[in-house]
């Protein structure tokens, strides 16, 4: 009969093992590292038997901005023993990883990762794309066999305190880059991107960028105008779209009701002419202008003209500068939301010294009741089958309800520094030997 502190068979909790971290991110190392020490999604199963070699339990999260592995394990040395990992899978030299390495244990360790899931710890503060990558990095490494007890406690904790720091915190509201401020620029002068095309005017990189966010948006076309037809057409092929002559822009400014533009060009390349013929054949729609070139490509006079609406990259980064200092302002309340997921962790933690006891306890008494009932039962020829398991039941509970409130104590007390000298209290008390419950011989 099982209860509710009874392990399963063959497993084990890491309560002497250790958990730590060995990483780097974009604050400690520089891209050509952190590209060279990527572990893909096809090559991380593999990765995690390696690991699995040396610890107890492993897990590894790699981004384009880091690449952390954890490890539970027995080694004192688990940090050097990760590096080294590592260093044989990457093909890195082991003293360039420490160079730019961090380590965390314990306690550090499970704050680092919830404050990683939170968002505390990216490029862009409180981006939500790593709460994904967390969850697909803890699905991998269960199906790996990789995730035991306590990194199953610390991941799910992770996503839950992620999930919490997003939705009670506006750590992730307003858009904090050009391209996705053109993008909540457009949704909130168009409404639904969904049937709109783009005109991209130029191939810079920040127009690439800003065409793909749209794109990812849902917007249904895009259209790229270049003075070079052929670099028009790699862009094209960038973002998926169609190259337009460059001497068919005004007809590109017709089709389109998005236009990013971003050249090299040192005058003006869309003038007040050019947009004035295309609104008056647009009827009653709207055309959204958004000029992220230095120096600017549309003609400032272009906003006065009907139903244009104009923004260039001072506005966008104004708008970035203002959605970050808001982000900025919800970090303490994020960090409040970690320290209350930390805590959780702490109240776990001690815990897990009082299981393997608190299973002993309920195994020595369970195997004393099936003894006594063996014992009895036989002598007892006038019972019935039902009576015999009737009298099996209510002697299970008996033992549940004397346990009941020493184990309701021994959890409660066993939350401090007196953890370790309440546990070898109770085993000397009930003479338990070791975690299976077997009492020591004559």
């Amino acid at each position: 009969m099982s209860h509710p502190f009874e392990l399963a068979a063959g497993e084990t909790l890491a309560t002497h093992a250790s958990l730590s971290v060995v990483g780097v991110n974009h604050r400690t190392a520089p891209l050509s590292l952190r590209e060279r020490l990527a572990i893909t999604d096809a090559a991380l199963p593999s990765a995690l038997q390696l690991l699995r070699a040396v610890a107890r339990e492993a897990f590894v999260l790699s981004t384009c901005n880091r690449t952390e592995v954890y490890m539970v394990s027995d080694d004192s040395d688990a940090a050097d023993a990760m590096t080294e990992i590592l260093a044989q899978y990457t093909g890195v030299g082991r003293g360039e990883i420490e160079a730019h390495r961090y380590v965390r244990s314990g306690e550090g360790c499970v704050r680092h990762l919830l404050r990683v899931a939170s968002g505390l710890d990216s490029m862009v503060l409180g981006e939500t794309q790593i709460l994904g990558q967390v969850r697909d990095a803890l699905e991998s490494a269960a199906t790996a066999g990789a995730i035991g007890p306590v990194l199953g406690k610390v991941v799910p904790l992770a996503l839950e305190i992620g999930k919490r720091s997003r939705s009670e915190t506006r750590i992730g509201a307003g858009a904090i880059s050009p391209s996705s401020v053109a993008v909540d620029l457009a949704k909130r002068a168009l409404g639904d991107l969904r049937s709109r095309a783009v005109l991209v005017v130029g191939a810079g990189d920040a127009a690439q960028a800003t065409a793909r966010s749209l794109v990812d948006a849902g917007v249904r076309e895009i259209l790229v105008v270049n003075r070079s037809l052929q670099r028009a057409e790699e862009v094209a092929a960038v973002v998926r779209g169609r190259a337009v002559p460059y001497d068919d822009l005004v007809e590109g400014l017709c089709a389109a009701d998005i236009v990013i533009s971003s050249t090299s060009a040192s005058e003006h390349v869309i003038g007040v002419p050019d947009v004035r013929a295309a609104m008056n054949r647009r009827g009653d729609r709207s055309l959204l202008f958004v000029d992220i070139a230095v120096p600017r490509d549309i003609d400032p006079a272009v906003a006065s003209i009907p139903r244009v609406i104009l923004s260039n990259i001072d506005d966008l980064e104004a708008i970035c500068s203002a959605n970050l200092l808001n982000r900025q302002r919800e970090v303490a309340a994020v960090e409040e939301i970690v320290d209350a997921g930390l805590n959780d962790y702490r109240q776990w933690a001690s815990l897990q010294s009082l299981v393997p006891t608190i299973g002993a306890l309920y195994r020595q008494a369970e195997s004393i009741r099936q003894s006594e009932v063996a014992r009895t039962i036989p002598r007892l020829q006038s019972l019935s089958p039902d009576d015999r398991e009737l009298i099996d039941v209510m002697t299970a509970a008996i033992v549940r309800r004397i346990l009941h409130s020493p184990v309701a104590a021994l959890k409660e007390r066993g939350q401090g520094p007196d953890a370790e000298r309440l546990v070898r209290w109770v085993r000397e008390l009930f003479a338990l030997d070791d975690a299976t419950g077997a009492r020591p011989g004559p």
